[in-house]
């Protein structure tokens, strides 16, 4: 058995593998969602999970965002108080994967950044995304909190590393529950070295843009535009009963495929086929290109969405639909909303004439569970 649980997380990823046997059955989590996924959605399926006598093997938090974080941060409170309390837990959970922001940008970036914010010389344009990254840095830190309070073991399989950093240098093999292979393919040390020159060089851009024109500090914002911890995202390629699904979080598609090359699972040129493929940050067109979906194609795409922030991109799901039909491929979209973009898909791509399906969460259903082993 080998099978994926999408989670209604509205705007956010939760995403559930279950693999296994009757006897014997191992569970990874991956992201919580944001506010209210938890106690919505995600909760009910934990129980379940519990009362079959099983727990979550690995929990993984891809990447310290609003957006994939909180029910995370709200499953640690809720343990927090049932252990204090003596009550029945909800859960248990064997370890976390997570990296804070300053594992994967560096003390500096992060020290400057709060300085930046105490001096108060952000522009306003730029005060709101900047609030969110000190927020989302202190998230990180309530969730390493929150494990350590509950003896979560954080990035053990990190252990003999330097940094206990999660990516694809510090782990050259898969890591296995039962018969569950989990291989990191990103982010890679050098991604990652890139995003920290980037955030340092544009820190110290922002120490003088207080003394400039509205405009001119606002042209220096946005150049952190692409730069953001969604490119530092842990992706994995997770394997079992000769299926792969390959999991992305925020991440960005040639970050994925430098990734998977380093990890040794894609040659240069080459193309790959999964049987899961999640797209990247939500269908965003900014994380992909029409190359990306010729070269890393599936049988299923997950979009994991409900049109906030106008994602699924309509250009994204085009490209996606181009490249399997000039590659002559059937395929599935798995969405867990149903947005205005892909209404438009269907209008313009005419699902049946194009060889493709299209399936969705059930209004007011928890989850949708999708059998990998067929």
């Amino acid at each position: 058995m080998f099978r994926l649980m999408v989670t209604q997380a509205l705007h956010g990823d939760c995403l559930i593998l279950e693999q296994g046997s009757q006897d014997e059955r191992y569970y990874l989590l991956i992201d919580g969602g944001p506010s209210n996924v938890y106690e919505n959605h995600l909760k009910e399926e934990l129980v379940s999970i519990r009362d079959k006598g099983s727990e979550i093997n690995l929990a993984v938090l891809s990447h310290v965002d609003d957006d994939h974080i909180n029910g995370l941060l709200d499953l640690l409170h809720e343990l927090v108080e049932q252990r204090r309390e003596g009550e029945q837990e909800t859960i248990t959970i064997g370890g976390l994967w997570h990296n804070s922001f300053g594992q994967t940008l560096g003390a500096k970036v992060e020290r400057g950044l709060a300085r930046q914010m105490e001096a108060g010389n952000l522009s306003r344009g730029l005060m709101p995304l900047m609030d969110m990254q000190v927020r989302s840095i202190g998230q990180g830190h309530e969730l390493t909190a929150g494990a350590r309070g509950l003896h979560i073991p954080i990035n053990a399989e990190f252990r003999d590393t330097p940094d206990r950093l999660v990516c694809v240098d510090n782990l050259d093999k898969p890591v296995h529950l039962g018969d569950l292979s989990i291989r990191v393919i990103g982010p890679t040390r050098g991604t990652l070295q890139s995003l920290q020159e980037e955030w340092l060089a544009w820190l110290a851009k922002q120490e003088q843009a207080a003394a400039l024109p509205v405009a001119d500090a606002e042209a220096i914002a946005r150049e952190l535009d692409q730069s953001v911890p969604n490119l530092s995202s842990i992706m994995l390629l997770v394997e079992a009963e000769g299926k792969k699904v390959l999991l992305t979080g925020d991440g960005r598609g040639d970050h994925l495929v430098e990734g998977l090359q380093q990890a040794g699972v894609l040659k240069e040129d080459a193309t790959y086929h999964v049987d899961m493929f999640k797209v990247p940050h939500h269908g965003s067109a900014r994380n992909v290109t029409p190359e990306l979906f010729e070269q890393i194609t599936a049988d299923t795409y997950l979009i994991c969405g409900d049109g906030k922030h106008d994602n699924p991109d309509f250009q994204t799901l085009e490209w996606l639909v181009q490249a399997a039909i000039k590659q002559g491929r059937p395929f599935c979209i798995l969405a867990t909303n149903e947005t205005g973009s892909i209404k438009a898909l269907v209008e313009k791509y005419d699902p049946e004439e194009f060889r493709y399906r299209l399936m969705f969460i059930e209004p007011e259903a928890h989850s949708i569970t999708i059998d990998l082993s067929e």
